[in-house]
């Protein structure tokens, strides 16, 4: 099964790429593809997940532009084609 990969700010900064493809079993989850990233990755892994393998709470994981934190959370089912975008949360600003 295709899925693309989308990054932004840091997470891009940290693998280097905007854009990334890679091909996994059907019925891999969210969860299970970004640590496969992270594996390939070794800055990326303490970007996404914390001390206990958890997805950090500032992370958002968007899966065909939906927040998979609405949906399973890391145990989001990926299918044929999917599109999942990664990004640290954003904050700060002037009022």
């Amino acid at each position: 099964m295709h899925v693309e990969f989308v990054t932004y700010a840091t997470i891009r900064d940290s693998i280097g790429e905007k854009h990334l493809e890679r091909e996994f079993e059907a019925g891999t989850t969210v969860g299970e593809a970004i640590s496969s990233l992270a594996d390939e990755y070794e800055s990326l892994g303490p970007l996404l997940f914390d001390g206990d393998g958890d997805l950090r709470p500032h992370v958002n994981v968007l899966v065909d532009e939906a927040n998979v934190r609405n949906a399973d959370g890391a145990a989001t089912t990926l299918t044929d084609g999917t599109t999942v975008s990664l990004a640290p949360g954003v904050a700060g600003g002037q009022e």
